[in-house]
């Protein structure tokens, strides 16, 4: 029997600067013909928003139809791609969000409750409209006017939009309801989607790549090589970028010696964090953090990445 061919994915990392909890990708660059992209996964919550073309979104194995209205909510690490009609032009806004960092400081006394919210809305992705969900259209379309026109006091709307909008879809989600698996036809990936959860809750820790394999069930040979064909780099540097991603919103926000901080995101020895700090993001620790505080356009203000989106 011939061999099933493996269907290609791509790994799509955004950047969120670090004063807001989102960025919206809007305008002429998002009115095209959709179905020439793979399936793909981001690092954020997506959000979409259909202002006019029809087609089909491909939720991992289940495929919906889209229209206009329609609203896609896609977790982080959930593949997923759209294809339109033939030969017409959809437009899409999109909304791409750090759930974690937003909630956890709403509810930074609350840890407890913020990891609640987040388990409900990292359930499952799902398609709906301004028929079935008014107040979840409503919102999606406010903070993209809010992001669009960026009038005075913008941020702090987006903030109390958001914080509704995610309770509105965690409610679309109920605490018993059994979690969409994020698979396709592809058990390589679906390991590596495992990898990427591990990894996300144990980036403080020690991480070394033969227990990276073992989940995956594969030997730390094979796994290296399907780890960088999937994400474009290899499981050590992808572990390096979360630290460094989490050293950011530190640096940030805190008066934490370099040293405890490095600490805290997993790297043993200073020297060793500093010198993955220059090398992801272009710059040392406390230069970062002084452009950091600054203009909120400032360019170091922004995470760090290495894979880009779209």
């Amino acid at each position: 029997m011939k061999k099933k061919e493996k269907e290609y994915v791509e790994f799509r990392y955004y950047e969120i600067p670090q004063r807001v909890p989102l960025i919206a990708l809007m305008g002429e660059r998002w009115v095209t013909r959709y179905g020439s992209d793979p399936m793909h996964f981001h690092n954020y919550m997506e959000i979409g928003y259909c202002c006019y073309g029809e087609g089909v979104m491909h939720l991992g194995k289940e495929d919906v139809r889209y229209g206009e209205g329609t609203i896609t909510v896609i977790p982080k690490n959930f593949p997923h791609h759209t294809t339109g009609r033939d030969e017409v032009f959809d437009s899409w806004e999109y909304l791409f969000i750090d759930t974690e960092r937003f909630l956890k400081t709403v509810y930074a006394d609350k840890p407890v409750y913020a990891n609640t919210v987040l388990e409900r809305l990292h359930s499952r992705m799902f398609l709906t409209s301004r028929e079935e969900a008014p107040e979840i259209d409503a919102l999606v379309r406010v903070i993209l006017n809010e992001m669009r026109n960026k009038e005075e006091f913008y941020l702090e709307s987006v903030q109390g939009c958001l914080l509704t909008l995610l309770l509105q879809i965690a409610r679309m989600n109920p605490a018993d309801s059994v979690p969409e698996a994020k698979v396709i036809d592809d058990g390589s990936l679906n390991s590596i989607l495992a990898v990427l959860d591990y990894i996300e809750k144990h980036y403080q820790e020690e991480i070394k790549v033969g227990q990276l394999a073992q989940i995956c069930h594969m030997s730390e040979t094979h796994f290296r090589r399907v780890f960088t064909e999937y994400m474009n780099t290899s499981p050590a540097e992808y572990v390096n970028l979360v630290r460094i991603e989490r050293a950011c919103e530190f640096l940030a926000k805190s008066d934490e010696r370099l040293e405890d901080i490095a600490v805290k995101v997993g790297f043993q020895a200073s020297a060793t964090f500093i010198r993955n700090f220059k090398k992801i993001v272009g710059t040392a620790p406390h230069q970062w953090r002084s452009a950091a505080r600054g203009k909120e356009d400032n360019p170091s203000n922004y995470n760090v990445s290495v894979l880009k989106g779209w």
